[in-house]
């Protein structure tokens, strides 16, 4: 590209690597707003798969860049097409999966873009010492593979059931839930018969009392959504993980390692990503969103304090165990970010929405992500050079009031379907008998689907018996 890092173009060049990093999340930003009305009207899968095809075009671009301005604009459709599938793909993954497993199935997603970060990185090291063109361009070339796999997958998949039904096909709805919640102790299909009665009930109300767009966001319970939903993905980004993922290179390097050292060590912490925000889709299910969440953030804060303190002290100096403690601060703060903030905020802020706001909701909430890493990733450069470990401060005092408003405001969404959500912010909730019910009511009342759908498959087995 022809950049002088080093000598007396190095300012320009800052810039021009700068834009090249946030230009991706402006792209991510513009086309993750405005795919919900695409999806609403088209299906999830077909916008999976505009996302991916959308990706393959500017990855090809990418890797054939001549100059500094075709690189910028390759790289803006490159995030124009990570927008639309971080909107698109944690909402198709919340409206297939039952409430007692969600937060392992939409955890995948945090989980494998953690574990692509690591095949990334990996394929860094792999080509750190080719020389030439290839040693950069093949590495972006094969950004190509995974989402030309997915355009290929996406037509073997199901359409999402909850937007079937949205769309007046309740009989290809109910095929594919019972398709997806198939078990071998339950023959009848009762669990999914249930669900996709509650499904139907929960939309044909909402349906019935919806209001104009005017009057839908003056309704106090529909704007907490929102502002809860966008919270819960800030989380994610107050910690400053965006940070170390982009300029982990130049983190390690200040700590004294060399570049190729920096590009193994950034590969592990990679590897750490992934495997974390798998362990936390699991977990999850067990404790609760808000619960992981705050834990999640705590021991951040703790973690950033730590970083911040011997990244100060030991930056350029020949204190081999300082510098080697400040790494290992940055590993074990993905590990806790991955299992304890990021999956579990992804998870959280799919399921919050009602069904014609479901679209409109995640991809407002998971917009959080990119405005983040846009603000953050554009201040690095200038912050690291500037002040150096003391950035890490900003991150310390916005996670510390991230953490006051989860424990203070987030509800606990365990256990409850998708639809039965409403009555966490109090709006009226059609129970598992159909009838409708208010909120305080249906929250004193609650059983949820497993246990009523349990209930009933023990009552089939019974009959069965006596027969």
């Amino acid at each position: 590209m022809h950049l002088d890092p080093e000598g007396p173009g190095k300012s320009y060049a800052n810039t021009i690597i700068a834009v090249w990093n946030t230009i991706l999340y402006a792209g991510g930003i513009i086309s993750c707003l405005t795919c919900p009305i695409v999806g609403n009207r088209y299906g999830r899968k077909k916008v999976i798969f505009l996302g991916a095809a959308i990706s393959v075009l500017g990855a090809a671009l990418q890797a054939g860049s001549v100059n500094p301005a075709m690189m910028i604009v390759s790289r803006f459709i490159v995030g124009t097409g990570m927008g639309v599938l971080l909107a698109t793909v944690p909402l198709y993954q919340a409206e297939i999966s039952p409430p007692s497993n969600r937060g392992l199935i939409v955890g995948l997603h945090a989980s494998l873009i953690g574990y692509g970060s690591m095949i990334a990185s990996w394929i860094g090291v792999a080509f750190y010492h080719v020389p030439g063109a290839a040693g950069w361009r093949v590495p972006l070339a094969l950004q190509v593979v995974f989402p030309l796999a997915l355009c290929i997958v996406v037509f073997f998949v199901p359409e999402s059931p909850r937007w079937l039904y949205m769309n007046d096909r309740a009989d290809e709805a109910e095929k594919v839930l019972i398709a997806l919640h198939r078990r071998a102790d339950d023959p009848n299909h009762t669990f999914a018969r249930k669900e996709i009665q509650i499904i139907k009930s929960q939309i044909d109300f909402e349906r019935e009392n919806k209001l104009p767009i005017s009057q839908a966001f003056k309704k106090r319970s529909l704007q907490k959504r929102f502002i809860i939903g966008f919270l819960a993905m800030w989380d994610t980004q107050c910690s400053g993980l965006i940070v170390v993922l982009a300029y982990q290179a130049t983190i390690y390097e200040s700590l004294g390692y060399t570049p190729f050292m920096a590009g193994i060590l950034g590969s592990v912490w990679c590897v750490l990503n992934g495997t974390g925000n798998l362990l936390g889709g699991i977990l999850g299910d067990y404790v609760g969103r808000k619960r992981q969440i705050a834990i999640g953030l705590a021991t951040l804060i703790l973690l950033l304090i730590l970083l911040c303190i011997t990244t100060k002290l030991y930056s350029g100096t020949d204190n081999k165990a300082g510098k080697t403690a400040a790494a290992v601060f940055t590993f074990l703060m993905i590990a806790v970010y991955a299992g304890g903030v990021d999956c579990p905020s992804l998870v959280y802020s799919s399921e919050l929405y009602p069904g014609e706001w479901r679209a409109a909701g995640v991809a407002t909430s998971v917009s959080a992500v990119l405005w983040g890493c846009l603000i953050f990733t554009a201040a690095a450069p200038a912050a690291l050079a500037n002040i150096g470990a003391l950035y890490y401060v900003v991150f310390i005092a916005l996670t510390t009031v991230q953490l006051f408003i989860v424990i203070l405001v987030f509800p606990d969404t365990k256990g409850f379907t998708l639809e039965q959500m409403a009555a966490i912010f109090g709006d009226a909730v059609v129970d598992m008998e159909g009838h409708i019910e208010k909120a305080e009511d249906f929250m004193l009342e609650r059983h949820s689907i497993d246990q009523i759908a349990n209930k009933d498959i023990v009552t089939v087995h019974e009959e069965g018996r006596k027969t």
